[in-house]
């Protein structure tokens, strides 16, 4: 038999090609700028014949490095991780050999190599990454990104994080995580309507060259005008944005005059349009909220927050809600002006049911950074255990002095005070593992109060606006008529 490589080694496993694709790593302990790390690598192999599918294993010496795992970062270094392809081994992102992937999640570090491939899967984005099997990186939806990054000629670096400013730093592109995976939804988008587009196109190429020759009478061809010529000229940033501009104005005042005609002869376009000014205004909500969120900013400014998106608090509810007062008096003030139990938000549910909503700030710590039993059990910070036992005063407030609130506010007659709801936001989701746990048995014990994180509501909102997206129509055979 004629090999590829040569003879098999003496006690070398003869490996198949379904063999090969069952991925296997070392795991090496290191250190990475002084701080503890583990360093990843991926079991390869080498062709004796690729007819019969035969293989054998590299030696380990000349296993690559897969990646470097650090308590709060993953430093990848892609490659194509599939021995059948002609690629196999070569990197994966052209120039850009280097992902970092910065989590901040202080994880501990793995000490089995299999574990530590399903601790890197864990931690890393699967809508963004690619698995340690596969060789790691960016997906390959992302591929745009690296190819047209690439024309920064000194960049060799891709750094992804949550809360990441764009910026060139260097050798290093600087980029959000929420920002790759608008791109990624975007480029979907545009897949889905050009594959929309070509299928129209091959439609009309079969109703043209078959179906008008087959029946002439029946189907008649349809004459399709060229496009005009475009001359394309160079315009500075600034006038490109003015223009823009000028232009979104004029065609939002031409919709405003023209809005009862359209209303007439085409209801459905207009019907469209007011779904996409909705889904535009959602998304600038969250595109907001985001920004809000990476900033220190506080209560009082929430608060005006909510109070204009009243929406994004009734996210915290199951059933529907309408905001009934902000800032309310559960118990008045004494003679001095001191004593006021006063709450956030009050919610009317409905049927009888009242909300109290208190709010924190996103920077709240939720639990206490010392373990109350160590290693392992953490508890909930004053900051947490204060606002839930504050909602809860106002609660019972609110219930002892019912009657002069009805008669004070006589649009809470429907409502009963046996019936009040109490809803706590504050901080973000803890990312260490443990915190984690301890928070949720924490929050799940606290039956008369639910606690409600700002990254989770934000996460409510995302959820809306993806499902929100526009379902693409069925495409209707070209120019069919139906006799």
């Amino acid at each position: 038999m004629e090999t590829e490589v040569g003879a098999i080694a003496e006690g070398q496993q003869i490996l198949s090609g379904d063999d090969v694709m069952e991925a296997q790593f070392k795991l090496q302990e290191a250190t990475e700028n002084g701080e503890p790390a583990q360093k990843l690598y991926l079991k390869t192999f080498q062709p004796i014949d690729r007819d019969m599918q035969i293989w054998q294993a590299r030696p380990e010496s000349e296993w690559p490095l897969l990646a470097t795992i650090l308590a709060n970062r993953i430093i990848m270094y892609p490659i194509h991780a599939n021995p059948h392809t002609k690629r196999y081994l070569k990197p994966k992102h052209g120039r850009f050999t280097t992902v970092i992937y910065e989590d901040g999640a202080r994880s501990d570090l793995p000490s089995d190599p299999q574990d530590a491939a399903a601790h890197v899967a864990l931690r890393l984005a699967s809508s963004i990454f690619d698995l340690p099997g596969d060789g790691l990186g960016l997906i390959k939806d992302l591929d745009t990104v690296w190819r047209v990054l690439s024309l920064v000629q000194q960049a060799d670096i891709l750094t992804i994080g949550k809360k990441t400013e764009m910026r060139l730093d260097g050798r290093t592109v600087f980029i959000d995580q929420s920002e790759l995976d608008s791109l990624r939804r975007a480029f979907n988008r545009t897949k889905t309507r050009g594959r929309s587009l070509i299928q129209r196109i091959q439609q009309g190429l079969v109703y043209d060259d078959v179906l008008t020759r087959i029946n002439p009478e029946k189907f008649q061809r349809i004459e399709r005008v060229a496009p005009p010529l475009v001359r394309v000229r160079r315009e500075s940033a600034a006038q490109t944005s003015s223009r823009e501009r000028a232009e979104r104005r004029a065609n939002v005042q031409t919709v405003r005059k023209q809005v009862d005609e359209l209303a007439a002869e085409a209801p459905t376009e207009l019907l469209k349009l007011h779904a996409e000014i909705e889904r535009a205004t959602l998304t600038a909500m969250i595109g907001k909220y985001r920004d809000m969120l990476e900033k220190k900013l506080g209560e009082h400014l929430w608060q005006r927050f909510f109070e204009q998106h009243k929406f994004v608090l009734s996210l915290a509810f199951a059933r529907p809600v309408e905001l009934s007062h902000t800032q309310f008096h559960a118990q008045g003030s004494g003679l001095t002006g001191s004593g006021a139990q006063i709450g956030d938000f009050l919610f009317k549910e409905q049927g009888q049911a009242l909300a109290i909503v208190e709010i924190k700030t996103p920077d709240a710590p939720l639990m206490l950074v010392t373990p109350y039993r160590k290693p392992h059990v953490f508890g909930p910070h004053s900051e947490l255990s204060g606002a839930i036992t504050q909602v809860l005063h106002q609660q019972s407030e609110l219930r002892t002095r019912w009657q002069t609130h009805v008669f004070d506010n006589p649009s809470l007659r429907p409502s009963r005070a046996d019936v009040v709801r109490c809803v706590v936001l504050a901080g973000r989701r803890p990312i260490e593992e443990h915190e984690l746990r301890c928070f949720e048995v924490f929050r799940n014990a606290c039956k008369d109060v639910e606690v409600i994180t700002f990254d989770e509501l934000l996460a409510k909102l995302e959820y809306l606006q993806q499902h929100l997206q526009p379902v693409p129509d069925e495409v209707p055979f070209y120019g069919m008529s139906r006799n």
